[in-house]
């Protein structure tokens, strides 16, 4: 079953360290986490295994990771995909890979400079995307306090320095 919510961000590259520190800092609260990977779109996912197995594998620059809170958790996600369970968590993924191109266009709908009280109209713009990744978190939804709370922790993550 194919449910859930994708947050797209755009981050310095490789994702991987911040997506392993994000993931340690959940396991303090899931401490029976398991984590299945993707080599490949092509290839399956799994086997899910222990955080603690999983982590010193967790690719630096592309990778796909399934994360469950536990047993019982990655067993239910066939059945129901990435909808919030009854405690208000669920599964949830983050694929990342470098930036295929060098450039994209954008269009920038906050404004990016500090305010000055000059009045700010949308407008398009290029983001040079070489030497960044592109990260995809899927979440159970977009609202929610848990799914809130993840997108929280990667966007931390992705902004630390090394």
């Amino acid at each position: 079953m194919i449910t859930g919510y994708d947050s797209v961000m755009i981050a310095r590259s490789p994702a991987g360290p911040a997506v392993r520190a994000m993931l340690d800092g959940l396991h303090n609260r899931w401490p029976h986490m398991l984590v299945g990977r993707s080599e490949a779109e092509e290839t399956a996912i799994g086997p899910f295994l222990p955080w603690l197995r999983t982590r010193d594998h967790v690719p630096a620059g592309t990778g796909e990771l399934y994360v469950a809170r536990d047993k019982g958790m990655e067993k239910d996600w066939d059945d129901y995909g990435y909808d919030l369970r009854d405690d208000g968590e669920g599964p949830f993924a983050v694929l990342y890979r470098p930036s295929p191109r060098s450039t994209t266009a954008i269009r920038v709908d906050e404004e990016p400079y500090e305010d000055r009280g000059f009045r700010f109209s949308p407008h398009p713009a290029v983001l040079v995307t070489a030497g960044l990744s592109l990260i995809t978190m899927v979440t159970p939804d977009e609202g929610s306090p848990f799914s809130r709370d993840l997108r929280d922790r990667l966007t931390r993550a992705l902004s630390r320095r090394p």
